[in-house]
């Protein structure tokens, strides 16, 4: 956000990171908030974050729920 010219401090932040794996909710949320700790400090930075975190397994697993319910596939139609 260096140099930037936006006045938003309010983020919804979607990160899917192989470093996730075998790690709770938690520490993967410390994770991303030790790498931008310096933007969420600084005057005018970030405010607010709002962070889903996932595994590369866990988003192949979330995209392909919500493409079967797209198609208006449930559960019990796999039956």
């Amino acid at each position: 956000m260096a140099e930037s010219t936006s006045k938003e401090t309010h983020f919804r932040v979607f990160v899917t990171s192989e470093a996730f794996e075998s790690k709770m909710q938690p520490a993967r949320h410390r994770m991303v908030y030790a790498l931008i700790k310096d933007e969420m400090a600084r005057d005018g930075g970030i405010h607010a974050l709002q962070l889903r975190t996932s595994t590369p397994s866990e988003e192949d697993n979330r995209r392909a729920r919500e493409e079967t319910k797209s198609q208006g596939v449930t559960e019990e139609d796999d039956r």
